[in-house]
């Protein structure tokens, strides 16, 4: 673009209606105020607008020369007549003078008010809902399922709602803002807790990604926060299993009836038989060996696997010629990640409402002390590196695996469970499960 300059010469009314007339396009106008110094009127083809240009006070250090001007814009001739762009630009004067930088100053607010406006914590959800989806889970091992995702975003959204926070920026989200979450008497407690964790979780990735200090969530006095709820005892009789067992076999896909099934008989997590795949297993040899990478406590591990479990898996390696995932889902071929609609589908054909898919492995458990198993061989089946029988100084020093006990654990508990499928008595000294806790 090509720039003239003209000047000194006092700005008028005049003056400014003649410079506008006599704009075009590819030139810009740059008319000096000869009354202020510094002031000029910039006009280019489509806008105008007063500038003024100074220097701080002072010498550069470094050089020993005088500033560079800084040039700050004061609005245009709408919102300023001559005498008002003056006086704006004498303030700005005095103020440099003073020691100010009032151009720093401008800019950093705009920048201020920028990042205000646009990070939002509505609009940071939306970033957030990109983000998630590859961020490691916080328990287990692997990424988050689809349904984990949309599930944990949809309590984000709610939260901000209950907290009428959607459009506030997230560095002006306090902490008794997040009180009005905890204390939402309507949602309950147990609502307002997955509410307030899904938020938290939330707000550790806003503070990761800079856009805010420090998480407010944690700023609330432990005694403040949703409660826990008290942990779940129910677990399922071997009649219920096996009537879950059998509702199984009515499923619409095979893969759904074997993974179904596959819980019920080897007592893992339902995300570890999701990513099971057949290089952990060696039929031949009865044992499912877990990487450290897919157990929640990150550390190797392995199941002995009885009959029953045997049968679903020489099941799976026809259908699947023993490559990849031993239970891939059926469309897309990834892991499994349907297990709430699974549920639903079995909860029905079973008449069965009040179990969790862990109550599984609390089935196990039991139906174990129930059989005079020793309670450190079914944790160390279960994997539970925290349990009383293997937490703390015991857990450090007691290294022993107890292979041999759990093998016979497990060859119990696949004669107890073939029993009951088969609707006859356990043989041998296997001590039927028939309570139910409530």
């Amino acid at each position: 673009m090509q720039v003239t300059s003209e000047g000194p010469q006092k700005i008028t009314k005049a003056t400014i209606d003649n410079a506008w007339r006599r704009r075009s396009t590819g030139n810009r106008l740059i008319i000096r105020d000869n009354d202020c110094r510094g002031l000029a009127l910039v006009v280019n083809p489509t806008t105008m607008t007063w500038t003024y240009a100074y220097r701080l006070r002072g010498t550069d250090p470094l050089t020993g020369r005088r500033w560079p001007n800084r040039t700050v814009t004061l609005g245009n001739p709408s919102t300023h007549s001559p005498d008002d762009a003056r006086t704006a630009a004498n303030q700005i004067k005095g103020q440099a003078a003073a020691g100010d930088d009032p151009a720093s100053e401008k800019r950093a607010r705009i920048e201020a008010e920028t990042r205000r406006k646009g990070a939002t914590l509505g609009r940071l959800v939306g970033v957030y809902a990109s983000a998630l989806p590859h961020r490691p889970k916080m328990r287990g091992a692997g990424l988050p399922s689809a349904s984990y995702v949309a599930e944990e975003l949809a309590q984000v959204r709610l939260s901000l709602d209950t907290m009428k926070a959607e459009n506030v920026p997230a560095y002006e989200l306090t902490e008794a803002r997040v009180r009005t979450l905890v204390s939402d008497v309507q949602a309950g407690a147990s609502v307002a807790r997955k509410r307030f964790g899904a938020l938290s979780r939330f707000l550790d990735w806003c503070q990761e990604a800079g856009h805010i200090p420090v998480n407010p969530c944690g700023l609330l006095p432990r005694s403040r926060r949703p409660k826990a709820p008290q942990a779940r005892s129910h677990y399922l009789s071997m009649s219920e299993l096996a009537a879950i067992w059998h509702a199984a076999g009515q499923l619409r896909e095979t893969v759904w009836r074997d993974a179904t099934r596959f819980l019920i008989a080897v007592p893992c997590r339902r995300n570890e038989a999701a990513r099971l795949e057949w290089s952990h297993i060696d039929l031949d040899a009865a044992i499912w060996r877990q990487p450290g990478k897919l157990t929640k406590n990150r550390d190797p591990h392995r199941f002995h696997l009885h009959p029953l479990a045997i049968g679903i898996l020489r099941e799976r390696h026809k259908i699947t010629g023993g490559k990849g995932l031993v239970f891939p889902a059926p469309e897309s071929g990834k892991a499994l990640d349907t297990f709430t609609r699974l549920k639903t589908t079995l909860s029905e054909k079973a008449q069965i409402t009040e179990w969790t898919w862990h109550d599984f492995r609390r089935s196990f458990a039991t139906a174990l002390g129930e059989a005079s198993i020793a309670e450190t061989v079914a944790d160390a089946i279960l994997n539970h590196r925290q349990a009383a029988t293997r937490g703390g100084v015991l857990g450090v020093y007691q290294r022993a695996s107890r292979w041999p006990e759990q093998v016979r654990a497990m060859e119990i508990w696949g004669q107890m469970l073939t029993a009951e499928i088969d609707g006859r008595e356990p043989a041998g000294t296997v001590i039927a499960m028939v309570a139910r806790a409530g």
